[in-house]
């Protein structure tokens, strides 16, 4: 069946029924039918913003996946690993200022200040 046949169908079954509608009814339709196409043959107005703003968040306040529960997680999922790299951050820091300290009150032994395997490296990469 094509898409004429079809229409044809449609357009039969809904002619059955237009002797039953009264004449006030029948007048409504067809000037509600005629204001539509009259819409529709205006030109599009552009429309300024996010159009898939609304359907987003249609979905995500409608979707199984983002309950409260689950928004929780997510929140302290988030919360823990900036800590974790609040205090990694925090460590590092403090190591190294530790050792800029012992630098410079000379507490660091001779060796500290001495790299046997920076020679090596030296006769290694001059080859």
């Amino acid at each position: 069946m094509n898409e004429q046949e079809l229409a044809g169908k449609v357009v039969r079954h809904l002619n059955t029924g237009l002797e039953t509608i009264k004449q006030g009814t029948a007048y409504q339709l067809q000037s509600a039918r005629q204001a539509a196409l009259d819409r529709y043959r205006e030109a599009p107005q552009p429309v300024f913003g996010l159009a898939w703003a609304g359907d987003v968040a249609f979905r995500v306040s409608h979707s199984r996946y983002f309950n409260a529960r689950n928004l929780f997680a997510i929140a302290l999922l988030v919360l823990g690993l900036t800590g974790v790299t609040y205090w990694q951050l925090v460590i590092q820091a403090n190591d190294i200022a530790e050792i800029d300290v012992s630098l410079l009150t000379d507490d660091l032994p001779i060796n500290a200040y001495l790299d046997s395997n920076f020679e090596a490296w030296l006769k290694r990469s001059s080859q």
